[in-house]
């Protein structure tokens, strides 16, 4: 094969349309002055001193796009949720690489040219990657693929712009190039991370090691009883002291109300009685002929298909039914004419999932028939949706000078919904996709309790924002409640503890009925279990049930949700293999799963990182 013959075979025509448009946008927007593109507001991401800027971004979003969307006529179509989809891909591919990059350089890293050589090829240790042997290859008139050899691929990027192929290649070759980079230092951090003996010895005791043994449980629920009730003193001390327990996500509270388009009784009726007025033959007035002419309704019309498509929504379908079914879905709910079931069959126009519908029976047997449907969907007319927009306008002309979101609630009977969102978010729990409104949101000219109205494809939407809460730590008011109820059970449990403590029981059995709690068994239970029996319980609860004592009453434990006093009656006996090999195998897997899962985060931690995003989507 020669290198015309390569040429000749390039399969995909990879163009650039899309970045050209883009920089052809950047470029008007720069011209025009806008600030947007002002150096300092052009940094989309921040990461320590390496600044990675919105237009450059874009750049490789669009390459990207075209290399991954592009079809075999040059075209690149690319929904909205693929663009975000790719671009949140992105995002966290370009945080990874910054953050890499640095541990590289100080691990020693690299890929070498003949280890890239490799991967396209295959030619040194026969390590092509996948990707390259499906884009050097050919079919031959058998059917069959060949893979190009080395001088052959050499031959192909000897080209460079000329083929066309050459920007795709580029992409995979950067992408393969940058993961095996990847791949080394994972590798190299796994490789650090062994299991011990002690270790696996450890771990085959949490999966085999078993008690018996019985239990006490005393929950201490929040009740009406305010002997434990903590002081304001206690729950603000409380607050201070445990400041790192309400860390805070920084978000902002949404209160919003909907107004649905939806048709009156008025429309309905309507839009019924156009219906009713297809159903029979009528005489119309042809101007051409200047004569009277009969139209055929839908009783008696001989090509339903027209008749549909001319007056209906929906397209031409017959539906075939069982007559069971026929009485059952309509005779109780509908009216019919000309009989029940039989061919010409008429089911009078009614209402169902958003369409007034009627219905002809086409043809029928002794056990069913055939129907055709007419549909038409119902929607507000202009004076329903003037009048819906009237009551919008209303709403925020009486709302908008409100000083609080209660103050608001107090005016209007409608019920509103409550969200709490953070800066990226792209949607709204209600609304769905709305990254407008979530602009708008986080907006720094948004007021407290100043209303918005939105218009949606098939409703009006009158949006609050009603809190604000961008602190590094909770509010006070905002965990209030969650600080007294952890201080009613703990004050509950230490008066629990010191009943018991002070009580002269002999058995557990004893401690059971003066507390007139029932006792309760425990059976093969295990270290890595998070329940006993039907109750659910923190990890603290099985750890303090396996260090107490056989034959002994354990003391009170205190945990989050009451108080367990444990006896334990039974430990099995452990035999540890003699092999521990495969259990250390298992703990190395685990450990390098959560490396997989976890490096990234654990290497941010030590880095500044600020995130604009919020600047331009």
């Amino acid at each position: 094969m020669t290198l015309n013959d390569i040429r000749k075979k390039s399969g995909l025509l990879i163009l650039v349309i899309g970045v050209a448009m883009l920089g052809f946008i950047l470029t008007d927007l720069m011209n025009s002055g806008s600030s947007l593109f002002q150096k300092e507001q052009n940094i989309l991401l921040e990461i320590d001193d390496i600044d990675v800027t919105f237009t450059n971004f874009e750049k490789e979003l669009e390459n990207s796009l075209n290399i991954k969307f592009m079809s075999n006529f040059g075209t690149v179509n690319v929904t909205d949720q693929q663009r975000t989809s790719e671009r949140n891909l992105l995002w966290d591919q370009k945080i990874k690489e910054i953050i890499l990059e640095e541990k590289f350089d100080q691990s020693g890293v690299t890929v070498s040219k003949s280890e890239i050589w490799d991967m396209i090829s295959g030619e040194i240790h026969n390590g092509q990657a996948q990707l390259f042997s499906f884009f050097f290859r050919e079919q031959t008139e058998n059917g069959e693929w060949n893979q190009y050899t080395p001088d052959l691929i050499d031959d192909w990027i000897s080209m460079g712009t000329d083929n066309p192929q050459w920007p795709r290649y580029l992409y995979f070759k950067d992408n393969t190039v940058r993961d095996r980079a990847f791949e080394k230092y994972y590798t190299a951090v796994k490789k650090g991370v062994n299991s011990t003996t002690i270790d696996a010895k450890s771990y085959y005791e949490d999966q085999t090691k078993s008690i018996d043994g019985k239990f006490i449980y005393i929950p201490c629920l929040l009740t009406e009883d305010e002997t434990f009730n903590p002081s304001e003193d206690e729950i603000k001390n409380f607050y201070k002291k445990n400041k790192s327990k309400y860390s805070n996500i920084p978000s902002r509270e949404l209160t919003y109300f909907i107004f649905n388009l939806e048709p009156s009784d008025n429309d309905k009726s309507i839009i019924q009685k156009e219906m009713s007025d297809l159903i029979l033959d009528r005489e119309i007035y042809n101007k051409k002929t200047s004569q009277k002419e009969l139209q055929l309704g839908f009783q008696n019309s001989d090509n339903l298909n027209n008749f549909i498509n001319e007056f209906g929504d929906n397209r031409y379908s017959e539906i075939k039914m069982s007559l069971i079914d026929l009485g059952e879905k309509y005779l109780n709910n509908y009216n019919f004419e000309n009989g029940i079931g039989g061919a010409g069959t008429i089911i009078k126009p009614f209402f169902e999932d958003g369409f007034c519908k009627m219905g002809r029976v086409i043809s029928s047997n002794s056990d069913s028939v055939t129907i055709v449907f007419l549909e038409r969907e119902l929607y507000a007319s202009d004076e329903t949706l003037n009048e819906i927009y009237s009551q919008v306008y209303d709403f925020i002309e009486n709302n908008n000078q409100s000083q609080s979101i209660d103050e608001v609630l107090e005016k209007t009977k409608l019920r509103p919904r409550v969200v709490s969102l953070e800066k990226m978010d792209e949607s709204v729990s209600g609304l769905g996709s709305s990254r407008q409104v979530v602009r708008w949101l986080f907006d720094e000219n948004t007021q407290l309790n100043e209303a918005k109205f939105f218009d949606f494809q098939n409703k009006y939407v009158v949006a609050f924002l009603s809190n604000i809460s961008e602190e590094e730590t909770k509010d006070f008011n905002d965990v209030y409640s969650d600080i007294f109820n952890e201080l009613y059970v703990r004050n509950k449990s230490f008066s629990i503890v010191e009943k018991i403590n002070n009580s002269k029981y002999e058995s557990i059995e004893d401690l059971s009925r003066e507390l007139n709690y029932p006792l309760k068994k425990a059976s093969q239970l295990k270290i890595n279990q998070n329940s006993i029996g039907d109750l659910s319980v923190d990890p603290g609860v099985i750890g303090s049930f396996f260090s107490s004592q056989i034959d002994q009453v354990s003391k009170p434990y205190i945990s989050q949700s009451g108080v367990f006093v444990f006896y334990k009656t039974k430990e099995s006996k452990l035999n540890f293999p003699t092999n521990l090999d495969r259990y250390k195998s298992v703990i190395e897997r685990t450990h390098h799963q959560d490396i997989d899962e976890q490096l990234i985060e654990s290497l941010k931690s030590d880095k500044k990182i600020k995130d604009n995003r919020f600047n331009f989507y």
